[in-house]
């Protein structure tokens, strides 16, 4: 295709492109307002307000099941969240799957936004996870269905000590029993001594009303709530009887059984045997066919939906769901699915007996295998339209596949374990190293003459070993798919990788020869879309090789094909290579089109993955442009979603960059935390790329933070090895066929540009009023009296004692003289404020060192 054609091309859908300075990046958190009234709960959401506002740490909220725990958290979240989200966060983390200690690091790290470690060993996990939330600042979390965690409730309050700042929300049936746990009891809602309206009667009205029915029989509503309790749960499955039943009808059928709800209050303690007393009334309600219905919907291990129900469930699905979703036994979930409430999934799954039950759990593995065989065809680019479920769709079945793996993995099914595995593995949607066991043994159980699951399971494999950087692995495993007796179309895939996995370890050659045996083998074969992503390779090739016409040429081309298709996924990366190719070509606005457009489709397809990798991009342009603010809320949402994976290289690129920036704006300490997190991603992988890329950012974070005695060395160290990099040996090889690598080079040159020449003069008015740095403009602190008191302390430790420097706590003392303040926010605070110094004006000027901060030494100091 022409060069140029891609402006001209209409593209077979419309996608809205996405702005590169999004409005709501600086919100974090994940929770999402309710759109269920919560009824008779605002004294218990006023006593946790007060008490959170009192300094309490770490709050649980207990009670049985079905009292509301969660809707009321939600509630505090509704009303607190904002003001959290704009600090450190607000986070909502669903524990309702965890099982032990590193499900409960898994889950929070998760919602958190950062699983770049998930694959260290648990302690290092842990700590890295209260890294994360100690450096958030402000947040809240809330901890959901902690109950079945409680051997793991140490965690708790060891975050709550690493994260001064965080404050946590637990809903538990049980306590945690650890050192600051303040407990709220949730009790039941209040129930009338007649007819007057209580809350519980509040809560029955309400949800009746919503279901569209009339109550006139205000004293059988009455009756209604006394005999359930005041259990909202309960409650709201009584008000779901109105749609069949009178309130009178229900009052007395819930009369003739109170002797069962009796029964089993005498024989289980508390608020529990009247929710299972309620459950078994409801079940009594259900025909037979509902009954073996709802038991057989427990396997479902999170939502799913109504066609993946009918192959478990059988014939007549359908209507059953209907009648299980009228009597609010099933509820609706987002996307058209249906899911069940914790509670009725345990009592249901209890009335399902051994055989019905291993019947349904295998038709349940069963339809999750075919949809991950669908899936795994569609990753792996043998089929003419993307076809399957979607990437984000089949990682939103996580849970379900899940426990599918679990149950085939004790039966001798071989096959569907190694579908399961493959499926999660391709998703990212375990840790990496968990992922590549699974697979392992399901390649270890798999019979050699079923060579077609076992050439998918190796396809999967490769990608979780390129993820954790074993790289030689990842080559082992496409070699021996290149050497099966299976379709050509998938040794030429494994063809394709092995030359992606190539470029990612900086052998652009050697790729761009894989690429081309690929292209020819494609010539003979009806693969479009696989075609199109070897195109797109050899496009990113030749933009990191400079050969701008042949880049256009074959991203333009790959883009066509794409589109041609439909499919989102290929096109955004060619597009995305496209907006590459213009920034090294400083064809900025060009390049921000382009990235926009790449991004949108990414979104739409669902690709978080690479929408993550493609963040990082506008992080690198943006940065160029020397838009930093908008650059550091790129960098900052690709890295919440890299963390999600196990992803070393994008990391490690990432975080090197942000790096550089942060030591541009004058933020020391936010730079030396994204280099530490860059060089350990970097030591993760043998990847001459990444090294290069880490070495580069980290001489310009040095050089930002130099004083002037160490600036002349660093300069000509910077300035030495740049021209090396721009003559011959395997480092100038590597950069001469790297984008990544050539842009750390422009930003490297940028920062040498922008390093004085020699000492300054800084000049003070008493008192810290204003100061100026050589002849730049006066600096006014009239108005801001800690930074003037810091500057002041600073100015005259280097008249005094000029190579020492100032400590954390002598500094908090002068600029906040009085206040009580913790060790991390005291620390916090200084950092913050120098960082602010710096962006006025004192970044050449403001050094850090390992005994506190101080004025750089070579600096004339001139009082005025």
């Amino acid at each position: 295709m022409a060069a140029g054609t891609l402006n001209k091309m209409k593209p077979a859908r419309v996608t809205a492109p996405i702005e590169l300075v999004p409005r709501d990046r600086a919100h974090r958190g994940n929770h999402q307002p309710s759109l269920v009234v919560l009824v008779g709960r605002e004294e218990v959401l006023g006593q946790i307000d007060a008490t959170l506002a009192g300094g309490a740490r770490l709050l649980t909220v207990v009670g049985p099941p079905g009292i509301g725990k969660t809707r009321v958290v939600s509630a505090c979240l509704d009303r607190l969240g904002p003001q959290y989200a704009r600090k450190g966060g607000a986070f909502f983390c669903d524990l309702s799957q965890a099982r032990t200690e590193l499900d409960l690091l898994f889950a929070v790290a998760s919602v958190v936004g950062d699983r770049s470690d998930l694959h260290l060993p648990h302690g290092e996990l842990a700590a890295r996870l209260a890294e994360l939330l100690g450096q958030a600042g402000p947040a809240l979390l809330v901890l959901d269905n902690f109950e079945q965690l409680i051997a793991a409730a140490h965690v708790v309050p060891a975050l709550c000590r690493a994260a001064p700042q965080l404050r946590v929300l637990v809903t538990s049936r049980e306590r945690l029993l650890v050192d600051g746990e303040i407990v709220i009891e949730l009790p039941p809602l209040v129930c009338p001594s007649d007819a007057t309206e209580t809350s519980a009667v509040t809560l029955f009205l309400t949800r009746v009303r919503e279901a569209g029915g009339v109550v006139e029989d205000r004293a059988a509503v009455a009756e209604i709530v006394r005999r359930l309790e005041g259990i909202p749960l309960a409650i709201e499955l009584a008000a779901a009887r109105t749609r069949v039943l009178s309130p009178t009808e229900l009052a007395r059928r819930l009369a003739e059984g109170h002797g069962v709800l009796a029964q089993v209050r005498r024989r289980v303690a508390g608020h529990q045997a009247t929710l299972e007393g309620t459950l078994e009334w409801s079940w009594n309600l259900l025909t037979v066919d509902e009954q073996a219905a709802l038991a057989a919907c427990s396997v479902f291990a999170g939502p799913f939906s109504i066609a993946f129900a009918e192959r478990v469930l059988g014939e007549g699905a359908v209507d059953l769901l209907g009648a299980l979703r009228d009597k609010s036994l099933v509820h609706a979930e987002e996307g058209g699915r249906l899911g069940l409430y914790v509670s009725i999934r345990e009592f249901a799954a209890g009335k399902l007996d051994a055989e019905r039950e291993q019947v349904a759990r295998l038709a349940h593995a069963e339809v999750y295998a075919e949809a991950a065989r669908r899936f795994a065809v569609a990753r792996s680019l043998q089929d003419d339209t993307p076809g399957g479920l979607p990437y984000a769709a089949l990682r939103g079945e996580k849970e379900n596949l899940v426990a599918a793996l679990a149950f085939v993995r004790a039966l001798p099914a071989p096959r569907l374990q190694a579908e399961l595995a493959g499926a999660l593995a391709l998703l990212l949607a375990l840790p990496g190293e968990q992922c590549a066991a699974e697979l392992d043994a399901a390649l270890l159980a798999l019979p050699e003459r079923d060579v077609e699951a076992r050439a998918y399971a190796l396809f999967a494999r490769q990608g979780v070993h390129n993820s954790l950087g074993h790289y030689a692995a990842c080559q082992a495993d496409l070699e021996t798919l290149r050497a099966m007796p299976v379709a050509p179309g998938l040794r030429v895939l494994a063809l394709v990788f092995q030359g992606i996995q190539l470029r990612y370890q900086g052998f652009a050659r050697r790729a761009w020869a894989c690429h081309a045996e690929a292209e020819q083998e494609l010539a003979r074969l009806a693969l479009p879309r696989l075609r199109a992503m070897n195109d797109a390779c050899m496009g990113r090739l030749q933009c990191d090789f400079g050969d701008v016409a042949k880049a256009r040429e074959l991203n333009e081309r790959a883009y066509g094909a794409c589109e041609a298709v439909g499919d989102l996924w290929l096109g955004g990366l060619a597009l995305a290579n496209l907006a590459q190719l213009e920034q090294e070509r400083q064809s900025f606005d060009r390049a921000r089109s382009l990235l926009e457009q790449a991004l949108a489709r990414l979104r739409d397809a669902g690709e978080m993955h690479y929408e993550a990798i493609y963040a990082s991009v506008c992080g690198d342009l943006l940065f160029e442009l020397g838009e930093l603010d908008d650059a550091r809320r790129w960098y900052a949402h690709g890295a919440r979603f890299l963390g999600r994976f196990l992803t070393h290289r994008q990391t490690a690129v990432l975080h090197a960059a942000a790096a550089a920036l942060e030591a541009r704006v004058g933020d020391d300490g936010a730079a030396q935390r994204h280099l530490a997190i860059a060089r350990a991603g970097a030591a993760q992988v043998e990847n001459p790329v990444v090294r290069l890329v880490v070495e580069l950012h980290a001489e310009s974070v040095e050089l930002s933070r130099a004083g002037a005695r160490e600036r002349g060395a660093l300069v000509e160290r910077a300035t030495t090895r740049l021209a090396a990099l721009q003559r011959e040996g395997d480092d100038a090889a590597i950069a001469a066929a790297s984008l990544d690598v050539r842009f750390a080079m422009r930003m490297l040159t940028r920062t040498l540009e922008g390093a004085p020449s020699g000492a300054c003069t800084l000049r003070v008015a008493r008192g810290g009023l204003w100061f100026t740095v050589g002849p730049a403009e006066r600096v006014d602190l009239g108005r801001r009296g800690a930074l003037r008191r810091l500057l002041v302390a600073l100015c005259e430790r280097h008249t005094t004692d000029p190579d020492t420097g100032a400590s954390v706590d002598a500094l908090v003392a002068i600029g906040w003289p009085g206040e009580r303040v913790l060790v991390e926010a005291a620390a916090t605070r200084v950092r913050v404020a120098i960082a602010t110094l710096r962006r006025h004006g004192l970044r050449q000027v403001l050094l850090t060192r390992d005994d506190g901060y101080l004025i750089d030494p070579a600096v004339r100091l001139e009082w005025s």
